[in-house]
Parts: structure tokens; C-alpha cells; sequence
């Protein structure tokens, strides 16, 4: 070894061996309580929920909320009390009603916290719905990590709406259920009987959100997209032995302010977020909860208070853009589970192709 790398050779060994990991300590921050609720025309959806947020430390993602009450207030009316089903789980025995003012009032340990007052939506209106050829674009990785663009051809299916003074604001969730037939193969005797299947896939990511474009006069949403549906349904199944049999699409329609709005964009961008130095932190997605006792205490959360209407169609549309679509809006509300299927039998909620 050269006689001038001996010095350099001498301090690389000795912070090598000093080096120790660094651990930072993280204050143990104070619970705040979380709400979420949705409040509608609609009995089925009207709840409220809370929990508390857990420390850094915690295997738990939150915590449940014990001894609380809640009361939803119509201003100028009734005050209902909340029922407790579970822990922290509350439903209500009336539902509000379009054009009049709530809040709520929720009493939690010593605190007492309050929503802003809402105002209920009228009920929205889906004028007309169709499908539009699109091509979906996503990334996946490979083996080593690397990341490519995908490109998956299927149809959106979009939705026009008339805005009104009253009400300028969409919120939708849907469901899409792929039935499926699988004709098992004959054994020298009697054809088996077939199996008729379903599969459910929802909405998830960020919030489908309609209303008016900044720096627009327009008082129409147009050809809004809902949902995307790939032309390739085979997919979703277990075997190439099942043939897809169209989609039972559900959509649920939320009438919602425009504080409503205005929240679920920021949480949209949440969820968007890449780790910029611009964006959003937690703190600065306000909601409509604030504790009467104490103003510096923080509740997350939003009061909601939507009107609600739930659409749902048949719709098929083959392999290809090429292909004859088949739509047509079911008026049946039939309860439909994720999944299964009937053997030698349609389920009581099949739609036929034709």
C-alpha cells in the first residue's frame, strides 16, 4: 500500500465505525376526534361515525370513541337524537329535508363540538347517460421496478346534468357488476346445467366530483365521466370458461354544496399528492366542526348533508369500439350481493342481453 493512502485508509475506518442510526424522537400528539357522516333523503344514508386519531407509535389507525352523543338539529324544527348501533356509530330516526338548514352537535368527553349550518341540496338529476369510446392510461412496474405506461381501451360512461341556482355540485359512486355464464363440459351423459355468476368492482381513489368550470357560463355538465369500463371483461374472471354477460352499472348521485365540494377537492389532492414541498398538509384541509369549549381544539372531518339518487342500467358493449352497445336503465332496486352464483338458474336480479 502507498505510504499517502495510509492517512485517508486510517479516517475512513474510524467514522465507519463510529456510525450509529439515527432514530428521531416523535412527540406524542394529542387524539384528535374524526367525523364522518353523510346525511341524505335517503334512511339508509344517514349515519355519523366517529373516532380519534392514534400517535405515531400506534398499531392502530385509529381509535374508538367511546360515550359520546350526538344530536342532529334542524334550525327552526326538530332536534333527533342519534341512536348508538356501535361503538361510535350513530344513525338517525328522520331524514332532512331538501331546502332546510342542519347541524350537528356532538358531546365528547368534557367538549362539546358543532358543525357549520347546512343547507340540504335538492335532489339531482341525471338528463342523459351514454358511453364514449376512451383509453384508460396507467402505470405498472416490471420485475426490476421500472416503471411503463399501459394503455387500456374501454368506454366511459359519462353523464350530462342541467345546473340549477340550488343546486351546482355532483358527488358519485358507483358499483359495476359483470354477470358471467360458465357452461361446464358434458361427461357422455345429460348436458350439466349452467352457472350464472356475478362480480362486483367499485369506486375507489379520488372523489368523482361535477360542477362548474372556473371562468365558465355554462349551466350544463357535460358528457361528465362516471366510470371506465375496459372492453376486455374477461379480465375480471377466474377462467377463460366464463363468458361475460354485460354489466349491471349502479351509480349513486349526492346533490352537494359547494363547501362540499370545495373539501373533497382538497382531500382529492391529498390523495394525489407526490411529496412537493407545495402540497397540502393535513391541517390545511378545513372542515365544518369546531368545539364550542376550546377553539384551538381541532375535529377532522366534515358534516355532510346530500340529497341522494341512485340510477341503475344494463349495459353491454362487446370487445371492440366496433361493437353494438346495448344500454338500458333497470327500474328494479333488487339487493345484489359482491359475488356468487346460481346453478341451473338465473339469480333473481339477471339482466338478459336482449
Amino acid at each position: 500500500m502507498r505510504k499517502e493512502l495510509l492517512p485517508v485508509t486510517f479516517i475512513v475506518i474510524f467514522f465507519t465505525s463510529c456510525e450509529e442510526y439515527y432514530k428521531p424522537s416523535l412527540d406524542v400528539g394529542q387524539s384528535m376526534l374524526v367525523v364522518e357522516s353523510s346525511l341524505s333523503n335517503d334512511s339508509l344514508h344517514n349515519f355519523v361515525k366517529l373516532t380519534a386519531t392514534t400517535n405515531f407509535y400506534s398499531p392502530r389507525q385509529f381509535e374508538t370513541v367511546y360515550g359520546a352523543q350526538i344530536k342532529l338539529m334542524e334550525i327552526g324544527g326538530p332536534i333527533v337524537d342519534g341512536t348508538e348501533s356501535t361503538a361510535g356509530y350513530f344513525t338517525f330516526s328522520r331524514t332532512p329535508i331538501a331546502g332546510k338548514k342542519y347541524k350537528i352537535r356532538i358531546s365528547y368527553i368534557a367538549d362539546t363540538f358543532e358543525s357549520d349550518t347546512v343547507i340540504m341540496p335538492p335532489l339531482p338529476t341525471i338528463d342523459t347517460l351514454y358511453t364514449l369510446n376512451a383509453i384508460e392510461k396507467s402505470y405498472k412496474t416490471d420485475i426490476y421496478g421500472v416503471p411503463s405506461q399501459v394503455e387500456t381501451p374501454g368506454r366511459n360512461i359519462c353523464i350530462d346534468e342541467q345546473m340549477t341556482s340550488t343546486l351546482q355540485y355532483n358527488l358519485f359512486n358507483w358499483r359495476a357488476i359483470l354477470q358471467w355464464v360458465y357452461n361446464p363440459p358434458s361427461k357422455g351423459g345429460p348436458a350439466p346445467p349452467s352457472w350464472y355468476g356475478w362480480l362486483s368492482t367499485y369506486s375507489s381513489g379520488e372523489f368523482n366530483l361535477a360542477g362548474p368550470k372556473i371562468f365558465t357560463t355554462t349551466n350544463q355538465i357535460k358528457a361528465h365521466p362516471v366510470l371506465f369500463i375496459p372492453y376486455d371483461s374477461q379480465s375480471f374472471l377466474d377462467s377463460i370458461k366464463q363468458s361475460p354477460m354485460g354489466w349491471i352499472v349502479i351509480i349513486d348521485q349526492y346533490g352537494i354544496t359547494k363547501a362540499s365540494n370545495d373539501f373533497h377537492e382538497q382531500l382529492n389532492k391529498q390523495f394525489t399528492a407526490e411529496g412537493s414541498l407545495f402540497d397540502p398538509i393535513l391541517t390545511q384541509v378545513t372542515g365544518n366542526i369546531h368545539c364550542l369549549n376550546n377553539p384551538d381544539k381541532i375535529a377532522l372531518g366534515f358534516f355532510e348533508l346530500n340529497s341522494y339518487r341512485q340510477y341503475r342500467y344494463f349495459i353491454s358493449f362487446g370487445t371492440s369500439e366496433k361493437s353494438t352497445v346495448i344500454q338500458r336503465r333497470i327500474n328494479r332496486k333488487m339487493a345484489i350481493p359482491d359475488q356468487g352464483y346460481y346453478v341451473g338458474d338465473f339469480p333473481p336480479f339477471w339482466e338478459y342481453l336482449y
